[in-house]
C-alpha cells in the first residue's frame, strides 16, 4: 500500500481512542481450600461413625488380654478390641477399656455377658481350640434390659446357650453325683441335651440340675418321663464277682443322666421338674419278662444284668421262691423299647465270669461277674423264658456235633469253654465227667464247623504258653494277649480226608504232647538200654532217629556193673523200632580236622545241654547197648585187628581213610600178650567192610614228612591218619600197620658211633644211607674228652641192623662226587634233598666170609671220601 493511499483512508476514519474496563471476581484458588473442608467433614463423620462404642468390663484378672491386640467377637465375628488393660483402684480386679463396633452396639444390654475364651484341654474334651491361633479373645452372650456400657466378667462362659425352640427343665435329687456342666444328657443311647448348670434348693437340702434339650429332641421327653444317674462306675461286688456298670467313657469322665419317656403321655413343658434317680434300678422302669432259675443257680436281685450285643438291657429286679419247684421264678425289668427281641426262638443264658483282655475294649464288661445274656432269635413275642446255662446252649442248635475227650487231667479246662479252630470259635465244651481213669468231657461242635473234625484231629488243651524242647533248641510260642484268660480247647485239624468214625478222642496237655502223640502224664519206659559207663546223659534228654526227635530220656540210674537208661518213645514213632535197631550217644559237636583248617560242628544247645541219644536200623540184631559213637553201634562184629611195633602217633579215634573218605576209625590200642608188639582195634563202616577186609589190603601210617619240595602229606599236620589200599583177595580180618617214611622209630635201633676229624659237613638229623635208601638217622655230634675227634652219633633201625657188620665202612654222602683225571673230569649227584642234608652212607666189603653183626655202641671211622672199590661190593646179609 502507499503513501497516498494511506493518507486517504485517515481522512475517511477520522482517529479514535479505545476505553478497556476490567471486571472485578473471586480467585478459583480459593476453591481448594472449601473441597479440604468438605472432604474433612466427610471423614471426620466417618471417624466418628466407625469410632464406635466404649465400654468398661471388669474381669478377675488379666490372663492373656493384651491392649490393641485381643479381639471381642461374637458368633465367630470380630465386633471390637480391647484399648487399655488397667487395675481398678482397689487393685484387686482388672479393668478393661474396649471398643465396641457401631454394628454391635445394640449386643450392650443390661444382662449381656462377657468372658474369656481360651483353648482347654480335660478328659471331658478340648475347648476354646480357635484361640491357639489367635490367642485369647472375649467372648459374649447377649442379655436383654436397657442400654449399659459397665459390665462384670463371668469366670467362665455358659456351656450352653438357650435358643428358641431349646427346652429347660430341672431335676431334682438328693445329691449331685457325678454331674458336671456340660455333661450329656441320653435318650435311647443318644446324646439329646446338655447339663447347663446346677444349685443347692431347700437350704441345701436337695440340688437341683437344669436340663438343657435340643430343640429338635424336645417333643421326647413327656410330663410322666423318669430319669435316672449313670454317671460314673457303679460296682456290686457279691458272691458273683465283681459286676461293674458302666455306660460310656464320656459319662465315666464327666458324668450323665438318661431318660425314657411313655408313649401316651404329654410333651414336656419348660420349667417343669422332675426326679432324678440314682440308677435304672431305683427308676424302676422296664417291661417285665418272667425267667425260670434254676434252683442251683444263685443270682443276687438287683445285680445280674441282663445284656444284649454287650449292652445293658436289664436287670433280675426281683426273685420268687417256689418250693415246689426245681426253678425259682426271676422277675427281669427290661428296656422297654427292646421288648420286640424276645421271640419264641430267643434264648437267655447265664454267662460265666470269664475274663479276658478282649474286654479292655469294653471296660463295662471288664469285671461283669456272672451275667445274663439274650440271644434273639425269630418267632411270635414272648414274655416267659427258662434260663440256659452256657454249655447247654448249644444243644438246643439243630445238628450239633457230640464228642468225648479223655484225659488224665482236666488241664485247666471247664465247662462253658469254648473249643477254637484258628481261633475261631467253633464248639464249646458241654459237661466234664471225673472217675478213677480221668477225665472225660462232652464237647459239642457247631454244624457249620463238623466238617473240620476227621479221624486224626488232634484236641489240644489252649494254653497261654506252649514250651518245646527239640533238637532246634527251645522254642516258645505265647499266645496273644486277648487269649491269655480265654482258656478253652484248640482243633488242629487232620491230614486225612475221611470224616470222623468215632466219638471219643483223646485230649493232649499241649501241642508237644499233640505232635508226640503223649495221652499220659506218666510215661513207661518203651525200652531199657545198659552202658558200661556213665553216658553224661540228663533227664529228658532227646532221643532222635535219623536226627528227628521220637522219643526222651525218662531215668538213669546205676547199677553194680553198669548203668541202666529208661527210654520213652513217643507212641506215633514206636513203629521206627526194629529188631536190628542200635543206639548210640550224640556227640555234643562234630570236629573235621583237613587241610582247610578244623571245622567244628556244634548240636543244638539242647543236645549240648541234656544230650542225646540216637538210634537207626543196621544188619546186626538188637541188643538194647548204648554204644559211644555212631560207629561203634553200626560196626559192631565188623572189626579189624591191626598189628604194628609202636603207637607212636596213633590214638583212639584216628581215622581209617580211603580215598579220602573216613572209612573206619581206631577204637581200642593194646599191648598183646607178650608185649612185644602193638594190638590195633578198629571199627570200620558197614557200607565199606566188604571193600577193606580182603587179602591184599594194605594199611599204612600217614605222618607229615618234610622235604626239598615242601611239606607231604600237609592233611596230616594236624591229626595222623591210616590210609587204605583195598586188595582183591578172600575175607581177612587182621593186617599188619605199614609204617610211612616218617614214621620210623628209632627208639629201639642200633645204636652205633662214628669218629672223624671234621664234622663240618655232618648235620644233626641227617640220615644215614644204604645204597641210597635210609636205613639210620645222625642223631647226635660231640667232641671227644681230648677234643680231638669228632664223635658222631648215629641210629640203625632195628630191621635193618643185621647190614651193620663189624667190617662196615662208613663214609660221608654229600650228594655230589667228582673225579678228575686226564680225560677229564666226572661229576655225580644225588638227589636235591640229598644235596641240601647230606648225610651218612655205609656198605660192606666182600669177603669169603661175612663178619659178625656190630654191637651197639661200637665205634667206627667215618671216612670223608667214599672208598674206591665201594662201588663193586655187592655183599649182603640175611636177617
Amino acid at each position: 500500500m502507499t503513501t497516498q493511499q494511506d493518507n486517504s483512508i485517515q481522512k475517511i476514519y477520522p482517529s479514535a481512542k479505545a476505553n478497556i474496563k476490567k471486571t472485578k471476581r473471586i480467585s478459583p484458588f480459593w476453591l481448594l481450600p472449601f473441597i479440604a473442608l468438605c472432604i474433612g467433614a466427610v471423614l471426620f463423620f466417618q471417624i466418628i461413625q466407625e469410632q464406635g462404642t466404649s465400654i468398661k468390663i471388669t474381669f478377675q484378672n488379666g490372663n492373656g488380654l493384651i491392649a490393641g491386640k485381643t479381639q471381642i467377637r461374637y458368633q465367630g465375628l470380630q465386633i471390637g478390641v480391647v484399648k487399655k488393660v488397667n487395675f481398678t483402684q482397689d487393685l484387686k480386679f482388672v479393668e478393661v477399656s474396649a471398643n465396641i463396633y457401631p454394628e454391635a452396639k445394640k449386643l450392650l444390654r443390661e444382662n449381656t455377658k462377657f468372658w474369656i475364651v481360651k483353648p482347654t484341654a480335660s478328659l471331658a474334651g478340648i475347648s476354646g481350640i480357635d484361640a491357639l491361633v489367635s490367642g485369647n479373645y472375649i467372648t459374649l452372650q447377649p442379655g436383654d434390659g436397657s442400654y449399659e456400657d459397665e459390665f462384670v466378667a463371668q469366670t467362665e462362659g455358659p456351656i450352653t446357650q438357650v435358643n428358641d425352640g431349646d427346652l429347660l427343665i430341672h431335676l431334682v435329687s438328693d445329691d449331685l453325683g457325678s454331674i458336671s456342666i456340660g455333661a450329656s444328657v441320653y435318650f435311647k443311647k443318644l446324646p439329646v441335651g446338655k447339663i447347663s448348670s446346677y444349685r443347692f434348693i431347700n437350704n441345701g437340702q436337695k440340688v437341683e440340675i437344669d436340663l438343657l434339650i435340643d430343640k429338635t429332641y424336645a417333643q421326647f421327653v413327656k410330663k410322666e418321663s423318669y430319669f435316672w444317674n449313670i454317671s460314673g462306675l457303679n460296682a456290686n461286688v457279691g458272691i458273683n464277682g465283681i459286676n461293674i456298670n458302666l455306660d460310656s467313657l464320656n459319662a465315666l469322665v464327666q458324668g450323665a443322666v438318661a431318660f425314657d419317656s411313655p408313649d401316651n403321655s404329654e410333651h414336656a413343658q419348660s420349667g417343669d421338674k422332675f426326679t432324678l434317680f440314682a440308677n435304672y434300678q431305683a427308676a424302676q422302669r422296664g417291661a417285665e419278662i418272667r425267667l425260670a432259675l434254676p434252683k442251683t443257680i444263685n443270682l443276687q436281685e438287683g445285680q445280674a444284668e441282663l445284656y444284649y450285643k454287650n449292652r445293658s438291657i436289664g436287670v433280675l429286679s426281683r426273685v420268687i421262691s417256689k418250693e415246689e419247684s426245681s426253678h425259682n421264678e426271676g422277675i427281669l425289668l427290661v428296656d422297654p423299647n427292646l421288648i420286640h427281641l424276645f421271640n419264641t426262638h430267643s434264648h437267655i443264658v447265664l454267662r460265666n465270669k470269664n475274663l479276658n483282655l478282649r474286654n479292655l475294649s469294653n471296660i463295662s464288661n471288664l469285671l461283669k461277674g456272672e451275667y445274663l445274656e439274650l440271644i434273639s432269635g425269630n418267632g411270635e413275642a414272648k414274655k416267659d423264658f427258662t434260663l440256659l446255662k452256657e454249655n447247654e446252649l448249644l444243644l438246643q442248635q439243630p445238628n450239633t456235633l457230640v464228642l468225648y475227650l479223655k484225659a488224665p487231667k482236666t488241664y485247666g479246662i471247664n465247662e462253658g469253654q469254648g473249643i477254637y479252630y484258628n481261633d475261631v470259635y467253633i464248639g464249646q465244651v458241654i459237661e466234664q465227667h471225673l472217675d478213677i481213669e480221668g477225665v472225660t468231657f462232652k464237647i459239642g461242635i457247631a454244624e457249620k464247623y463238623k466238617h473240620l473234625i476227621r479221624q486224626d484231629t488232634q484236641f489240644i488243651a489252649d494254653s497261654n504258653l506252649d514250651v518245646k524242647l527239640d533238637t532246634n533248641g527251645l522254642e516258645i510260642n505265647v499266645n496273644a494277649p486277648d487269649k491269655w484268660l480265654r482258656g478253652g480247647i484248640r482243633v488242629i485239624t487232620g491230614k486225612k480226608n475221611a470224616p470222623h468214625t468215632h466219638e471219643t478222642y483223646p485230649l493232649f496237655k499241649d501241642l508237644y504232647h499233640a505232635e508226640a502223640g503223649i495221652t499220659n502224664d506218666e510215661l513207661r519206659p518203651t525200652l531199657t538200654l545198659t552202658s558200661k559207663t556213665h553216658p553224661n546223659l540228663d533227664k529228658n534228654a532227646l532221643v532222635l532217629y535219623q536226627g528227628y526227635e521220637v522219643g526222651k530220656v525218662l531215668s538213669l540210674r546205676p547199677t553194680s556193673k553198669q548203668f541202666e537208661i529208661d527210654v520213652y518213645i513217643y507212641p506215633k514213632h514206636q513203629h521206627l523200632l526194629a529188631d536190628t535197631s542200635q543206639f548210640w550217644i550224640e556227640s555234643a559237636a562234630k570236629i573235621d580236622i583237613s587241610t582247610k583248617g578244623i571245622s567244628i560242628e556244634a548240636q543244638p544247645f539242647n543236645k549240648i545241654l541234656r544230650g542225646a541219644i540216637s538210634f537207626d536200623k543196621t544188619d546186626t540184631p538188637r541188643n538194647n547197648i548204648l554204644y559211644e559213637s555212631e560207629l561203634k553201634a553200626k560196626s559192631t562184629g565188623k572189626q579189624l585187628t591191626l598189628i604194628t611195633d609202636n603207637a607212636k602217633n596213633l590214638s583212639k579215634g584216628t581215622a581209617l581213610r580211603y580215598l579220602g573218605l573216613d572209612v573206619g576209625e581206631i577204637d581200642e590200642i593194646q599191648l598183646n600178650k607178650n608185649n612185644q608188639e602193638i594190638i590195633i582195634k578198629a571199627l570200620i563202616h558197614l557200607d565199606y567192610m566188604k571193600l577193606i577186609a580182603k587179602e591184599g589190603s594194605e594199611f599204612k601210617l600217614i605222618t607229615p614228612q618234610l622235604g626239598i619240595t615242601g611239606v607231604e602229606n600237609l592233611d596230616s599236620v594236624l591229626q595222623p591218619y591210616i590210609e587204605v589200599v583195598p586188595g582183591n583177595g578172600k575175607l581177612k580180618n587182621q593186617f599188619r600197620l605199614q609204617k610211612s617214611t616218617t614214621s620210623i622209630d628209632y627208639s629201639t635201633g642200633l645204636a652205633l658211633v662214628l669218629e672223624t676229624t671234621d664234622a663240618s659237613n655232618i648235620t644233626q638229623g641227617a640220615p644215614v644211607l644204604y645204597r641210597g635208601i635210609e636205613v639210620g638217622l645222625i642223631t647226635k655230634r660231640e667232641l671227644n674228652k681230648l677234643g680231638d675227634r669228632v664223635f658222631v652219633h648215629i641210629v640203625i633201625e632195628r630191621k635193618y641192623q643185621h647190614l651193620v657188620r663189624k667190617n662196615t665202612e662208613f663214609w660221608i654222602s654229600s650228594g655230589y662226587d667228582v673225579n678228575i683225571g686226564l680225560s677229564g673230569a666226572e661229576i655225580r649227584t644225588g638227589s636235591m634233598e640229598q644235596l641240601l642234608k647230606g648225610g651218612i652212607s655205609f656198605s660192606t666189603p666182600e669177603s669169603k666170609i661175612i663178619e659178625a653183626p656190630a654191637k651197639a655202641g661200637q665205634h667206627f671211622l667215618l671216612q670223608s671220601k667214599k672208598p674206591t672199590q665201594a662201588e663193586k661190593w655187592g655183599s649182603g646179609a640175611l636177617q
